[in-house]
C-alpha cells in the first residue's frame, strides 16, 4: 500500500511540475509577440522620426491599429510617435494638449465620470486624444469614449457603450 501510494504521490508531483512548465512557456510566448510588437515600434519611432530615447509604448485600436511611442528628441524635448503599419506620425508633446489638460477638461464636461485611460489615437484623419471612462447613475454603469483633437483639446464626439 505504501509503494502504490508513493507512486501516486510521485504522478501527481509530475503532473504539476508538467503543467506548470507548460503553462508558463505558453504565458511567455504570448509576452514575446507583445515585448517584440513594442521593440519593433521603438525602433521605427527612432529609425522614422526625431525620437532618440523611448519612455513607454501604447496601443491604440480604431479603424486603424497604432502603438503610440512616448520619448524625447536628442535635446529632451517630448515626442509622441504615432507607428502603423501605413505609416509613422510625429507630434512634439509641447504642440498639444497635454494629458493633464485633457483629463480637467472630461472632468469639468463629466463631474463624477471616473477615467480610465487617456491615451493619444486617431479618429478619421484627426489625430486626436480618447478618453475612456465610466459614470455611474441609477440606472447602473455606463462606459464611454470621448474624443478630443490632440492639437487643442478641440471636443470631437462620443462613444457611449450600453450599460453594464
Amino acid at each position: 500500500m505504501g509503494a502504490k501510494r508513493t507512486r501516486i504521490i510521485t504522478f501527481g508531483v509530475f503532473i504539476v511540475l508538467t503543467l506548470g512548465v507548460v503553462l508558463s512557456r505558453f504565458y511567455l510566448n504570448v509576452q514575446k509577440v507583445h515585448w517584440d510588437d513594442k521593440r519593433i515600434a521603438v525602433e521605427t519611432a527612432f529609425e522614422k522620426s526625431i525620437m532618440t530615447k523611448a519612455a513607454k509604448v501604447d496601443f491604440f485600436y480604431g479603424d486603424e491599429p497604432f502603438r503610440i511611442v512616448y520619448g524625447e528628441d536628442k535635446i529632451g524635448q517630448g515626442v509622441i510617435v504615432w507607428v502603423s503599419d501605413k505609416g509613422v506620425h510625429t507630434e512634439m508633446a509641447a504642440e498639444g494638449f497635454t494629458e493633464a489638460q485633457i483629463r480637467d477638461v472630461v472632468t469639468k464636461k463629466n463631474p463624477g465620470a471616473e477615467i480610465e485611460r487617456i491615451m493619444p489615437g486617431k479618429l478619421g484623419q484627426e489625430y486626436i486624444w480618447e478618453v475612456f471612462y465610466k459614470k455611474i447613475d441609477d440606472s447602473g454603469t455606463r462606459y464611454f469614449y470621448d474624443y478630443y483633437k490632440f492639437k487643442d483639446g478641440l471636443y470631437l464626439d462620443t462613444y457611449r457603450l450600453s450599460l453594464q
